[in-house]
């Protein structure tokens, strides 16, 4: 099967074994671009600082020096997969806009049969078009309660459980079918940035499965629109200060909420 990953990141950014290409090749799919929306690196810094937190986005730089901040061996226990000890290093192609006639024209060329989606803006119709199976995006909530942006945020200032779901992408935001999912259960240590850390890692997980799933024949759910729950926007630094105490009061709720959640428990079983 083969990818196109999509980003939103500096020219000098590296995708030499970095985590998810090397995961992806890993479980035997052919990566055969990265089609890169760059951003100003100082918008970029202060957009992951703001994200991550100031603690976990140095202590996130100093493994990605050390090069230690691509490849994640966690993610291999239990998958029986094994990373390839050669360098994989795929072709990256630089646009101002994932939705210019240049980029529609360029990933029409790479002729990928699904595009993954890493922490992109809306995609219009005519590139969702291009790929022969569909668009997949991995979402830092569950869905459909919680669309949007900021959405781990959101999920522990209302006190609910901090989750990634693989989803189809279609035209609305955030409203396509649910592929995978699964729920974070935070420590009594964690922020909302480190949980967004957490989710990252996750998310490299449940994107493989899904993949495996299409790969195998899965159906992909092209059209169906889920647009229940809410649209979260951007959230104030002060909310996520206090979304960041909310977290510590409801530190174990994942676990109680699936556990007596059965509409999300058996949606989980479902798809896992």
């Amino acid at each position: 099967m083969k990818l196109v990953l999509f980003s939103r990141v500096p020219r000098w950014y590296s995708f030499k074994n970095e985590r998810l290409v090397s995961h992806l090749a890993a479980e035997g799919f052919r990566v055969v671009g990265v089609v890169v929306e760059e951003v100003p690196t100082v918008k970029a810094l202060q957009e992951w600082t703001k994200k991550l937190g100031f603690g976990v986005f140095v202590k996130k730089a100093v493994q990605r020096l050390k090069g230690k901040g691509n490849v994640s061996g966690d993610l291999q226990k239990g998958t029986g997969s094994q990373l390839s000890k050669a360098d994989i290093s795929p072709d990256v192609y630089h646009f101002k806009s994932h939705n210019s006639p240049e980029c529609i024209e360029k990933v029409k060329q790479l002729a990928p049969d699904v595009i993954v989606l890493r922490g992109c803006g809306i995609i219009k119709p005519a590139m969702l078009d291009v790929p022969k199976i569909g668009v997949i995006n991995p979402h830092y909530a569950l869905l459909p309660e919680f669309r949007g942006m900021d959405v781990t945020e959101w999920s522990a200032l209302h006190g609910e459980p901090i989750a990634v779901s693989v989803h189809s992408v279609n035209k609305g935001v955030d409203t396509g079918t649910v592929l995978k999912s699964e729920l974070i259960e935070p420590t009594p240590e964690d922020t909302v940035g480190s949980l967004r850390d957490k989710s990252a890692a996750l998310a490299v997980k449940l994107l493989s499965a899904a993949l495996v799933d299409l790969r195998d024949g899965k159906e992909f759910p092209k059209n169906q629109m889920n647009d229940g729950g809410r649209q979260f926007f951007k959230m104030h630094p002060r909310l996520k200060e206090l979304a960041n105490q909310r977290l510590r009061l409801f530190t174990g709720k994942a676990r109680e909420y699936a556990k007596n959640n059965a509409k999300v428990r058996s949606d989980l079983e479902t798809q896992n």
